[in-house]
């Protein structure tokens, strides 16, 4: 039996399509409808597919089929309504390549990485596929992030994490601090989180641990007096607490306390877990903004936790800040990688390809 499929824009221009290429030979099999596009600059669409099978002319000529008689078959076959589906379901309900073509398929990547807003938009904008869809569009995202390369070899003296509480910013400065302690860097640490109960005791156990001094700081007076007894230390990585938009009161003392730092040999890292909303993060991203003077460089972290990197991307796309560290557990220092192109893409879903030969090829 022959199988065909027809996509449309609605149901029944997808019937008369059908009608029309097939005539009466045309049954109805199944019906999926989706949505495609979506982003800062284009509406989502959406479409309708039908799947159809072909009956023998002889069979056909004894039955004249109505486009009421086509509701009733697709009745008996139809999927679920969409709007039942849970996000995983769809999903799987979006059209594969080889029936929605190449700007489907590549839609239907980026749908599955989460990946919206302007970098959806930077990466569809003229793409062309080529010979290989999967291989272009890993170039197109690759080439949409950048990587802090500057930042991963020659870190400013004072290295201050800030992020919400909660994205791994203790965890992540001492996988960090250890990475520099094994390349011979002379490494101390200052913690500003005198709120948040046990903060200081987790970074205390592991400075004393890997023979990292470390000094806890609550007022600006004390911040002096820290920088003044790390003053033989080549970099210093400076602990932060998590902070809330609304409360006034902690926010201001922490940009007092920042302010003490020397603005020439200081850098700001914004931890970002991967599993949170890219929207999520452009909030925090512009209430700490109003904190600090900038944030230089971005650490993606709990990537152990996320079904894929996409959100991340957009925020960093969004934001135009490159890309240091990758965080992926909790083992201090195994679950560290410095960011790079491979990296990044082996946090990538729907690509069933060797990421290793693809940067090679890229590169």
């Amino acid at each position: 039996m022959e199988y065909i499929t027809i996509v449309s824009d609605t149901y029944e221009k997808a019937l008369e399509e059908a009608g029309r290429k097939y005539g009466n030979r045309v049954r109805v099999h199944s019906r999926r409808e989706y949505t495609v596009g979506g982003g800062l600059f284009r509406k989502k669409r959406r479409r309708c597919e039908l799947t159809c099978y072909l009956v023998s002319e002889k069979e056909a000529d004894r039955q004249t089929v109505s486009k009421q008689d086509l509701r009733e078959f697709e009745r008996e076959a139809r999927t679920p309504d969409p709007s039942s589906l849970t996000d995983e379901e769809k999903l799987d309900t979006l059209q594969p390549a080889k029936e929605v073509g190449l700007e489907g398929e590549a839609e239907r990547i980026l749908d599955l990485n989460s990946i919206s807003l302007r970098l959806r938009e930077h990466i569809l904008d003229g793409f062309e596929a080529g010979e290989d869809l999967q291989l272009s569009l890993s170039d197109r995202i690759i080439s949409s992030v950048r990587i802090d390369h500057e930042h991963q070899a020659h870190p400013s003296r004072y290295q201050i994490f800030i992020g919400p509480t909660g994205s791994g910013k203790t965890t992540t400065l001492a996988k960090i601090a250890s990475l520099y302690k094994t390349v011979g860097r002379d490494v101390g640490i200052i913690s500003l989180d005198s709120y948040r109960v046990g903060a200081f005791e987790q970074i205390s156990a592991f400075a004393d641990a890997f023979g990292m001094p470390s000094i806890l700081v609550s007022d600006e007076d004390q911040v002096i007096t820290a920088r003044e007894k790390m003053a033989d230390k080549d970099l210093v990585l400076v602990d932060t607490m998590g902070l809330s938009p609304d409360d006034v009161a902690l926010n201001l003392k922490l940009k007092g306390l920042l302010s003490l730092f020397e603005e020439n040999s200081t850098s700001y890292l914004l931890t970002c877990p991967a599993s949170i909303r890219t929207e999520d993060m452009l909030r925090q991203y512009r209430h700490y903004m109003g904190q600090i003077r900038r944030i230089d460089s971005l650490i993606v972290t709990k990537l152990d936790e996320s079904e894929s990197i996409g959100s991340f991307l957009t925020f960093a796309y969004e934001v135009d800040r490159p890309v240091s560290f990758c965080a992926n557990g909790q083992g201090v220092p195994d679950d560290l990688k410095k960011a790079s192109t491979l990296v990044i893409m082996e946090y990538l879903k729907g690509f069933n390809r060797d990421f290793k030969a693809i940067i090679g090829q890229l590169t």
